[in-house]
């Protein structure tokens, strides 16, 4: 972490230069990061599926470095891992709810709304 607080931008960024190796410099890291935690098969998708849609000399150049399909790459395999996790706390929610749902109706009790007891469960 610490490696990453040391690199410090030049403090001129009014040349074409300067902007270049600091957005370059700053990219490597990130682009390291972002290719670590990519699930490798949306990955190779999106390599396919770039060489089928992209032009000819654009196409041919594509690799799974390329920053243009790490970053779309990333961003699928987070909001797949955000899905994950939001379906994994929904299900106990779900599994209250028709449990209490099936005891209201076994006592006989169909006029109770089963949300009045499963929301303090």
């Amino acid at each position: 972490w610490h490696r990453y607080l040391t690199r410090q931008a030049p403090a001129d960024l009014s040349s074409m230069d300067n902007l270049k190796t600091s957005v370059t410099n700053g990219v490597a890291p990130l682009q390291k990061f972002m290719t670590h935690n990519t699930d490798p098969d949306i990955l190779i998708h999106l390599q396919e599926n770039s060489v089928q849609m992209w032009p000819k000399e654009m196409s041919e150049n594509v690799s799974k470095d390329n920053l243009l399909l790490v970053i779309p790459a990333f961003v699928l395999s987070e909001l797949q891992a955000g899905f994950k996790i939001g379906f994994l706390i929904y299900i106990p929610f779900i599994v209250i709810d028709l449990i209490v749902s099936n005891v209201l109706l076994a006592l006989g009790m169909q006029m109770v709304a089963p949300m009045t007891l499963s929301l303090p469960l």
